[in-house]
């Protein structure tokens, strides 16, 4: 063989096994893209949860620690959550503006601390005697909320399911057995409904958030709050304010919403687990604490006030003059949403159709 054919036939051999191994490195490439783009990464995201209440609150041990637990599972450790209690990141009225900013990832937003950003329709659940029980609210706001609120608030957020509160007692630092008891009292107001509440029944409302009511009530700011009783053990309301009239004037919408910029981060298979299980799981575990908590924070309560205060017990009279004073913040809810340029009326027809279809009551 010549020189000539002998030096072809190597450039043929070369040529050959450069195109194998390109192919080779192009095949791993193309699947290393697939793998990175289906979330395979080994990357490991932080999410960081803000709890604005102290790790004593039903919040931390029922809700956050267990949802902690259950997304590093999920996701076999590529997400990371840490928690910070006792609003050490932001306070309950941030929430709003913290979530969205990218301070944490996941926070929950008392609704009616926010009534001039998109969380405004949802504020229609705090109207006082609307709701007696957390879980059949949060049915009604779910529906309520997927026709007037969820498609604005999606632009900012990744909104989960909404829910409630325990409905509202009152926390005072004397008895209060009637409701001519609360005329010319301080009452602490965390909303624009029971403003209108306190107004109707005499008394004279004063702003403070649930970071700051303990406070308010050891400094005599504030003479009483309505509050959750679940919520007031962990917040121990109790201690400043001894005597608790059962009144359930109103439960609080709050909404878990995420940080849309850090969702939009994740890959596409973490992102399919947070819409499927460990997003829903979120408000699921909200909901189950308020409805297993009840019964055992009356019995704790019993037990702080034994030697130091009570628990009071309203005649069926006190009640409806309780609910009578309500009905102005319903009329007032409706005025407010229509200068928004929501259909106030539309809305809260509406809302007692659905409560009508879940077999509920009207208020009034």
């Amino acid at each position: 063989m010549s020189a000539i054919k002998k030096s072809y036939l190597l450039f043929i051999i070369l040529l050959l096994i450069g195109l194998i191994v390109g192919c080779g490195k192009e095949e791993a490439s193309n699947s290393k893209n697939v793998s990175s783009k289906k979330g395979s990464s080994d990357k490991v995201y932080e999410l960081n949860v803000n709890n604005w209440a102290p790790s004593t609150h039903h919040y931390a041990y029922n809700v956050y620690e267990p949802w902690k637990k259950l997304v590093e599972e999920k996701t076999n450790g590529r997400v990371k959550v840490n928690i910070y209690h006792g609003s050490a990141l932001g306070k309950s009225t941030s929430v709003y503006q913290d979530v969205k900013g990218g301070l944490y990832e996941v926070g929950v937003a008392v609704t009616s601390y926010f009534p001039d950003t998109d969380l405004f329709p949802y504020t229609i659940g705090n109207l006082p005697f609307a709701f007696n029980d957390a879980e059949e609210a949060s049915k009604v706001l779910k529906k309520f909320g997927e026709k007037y609120a969820n498609e604005s608030l999606s632009k900012e957020f990744i909104v989960m399911n909404p829910l409630t509160t325990d409905p509202y007692d009152l926390f005072s630092s004397k008895p209060i057995k009637s409701i001519d008891d609360l005329k010319k009292t301080k009452m602490r107001s965390s909303s624009n409904s029971e403003t209108t509440l306190e107004k109707a029944i005499g008394a004279v409302p004063v702003t403070i958030s649930t970071d700051g009511a303990y406070e308010g009530l050891q400094k005599k700011q504030i003479d009483s709050t309505f509050y959750t009783p679940i919520g007031s053990v962990g917040l121990k309301f109790y201690e400043p304010a001894p005597y608790i009239t059962k009144v359930h004037s109103s439960v609080m919408p709050v909404i878990p919403i995420m940080n849309k910029s850090f969702y939009e981060s994740l890959p596409d298979d973490l992102q399919k687990i947070f819409d499927k299980e460990l997003n829903p799981k979120l408000s699921e575990l909200l909901i189950k604490s308020y409805e297993t908590e009840v019964e055992n924070a009356y019995k704790t309560l019993e037990e702080k006030l034994k030697d130091r205060g009570k628990i009071i017990t309203l005649s069926d009279k006190e009640v409806q003059r309780f609910k009578e004073a309500g009905k102005v913040s319903w009329d007032e809810w409706i005025e407010e949403a229509n200068k928004k340029g929501y259909p106030g009326q539309e809305m809260v027809d509406e809302l007692i159709k659905i409560m009508a279809a879940e077999g509920l009551p009207k208020p009034f």
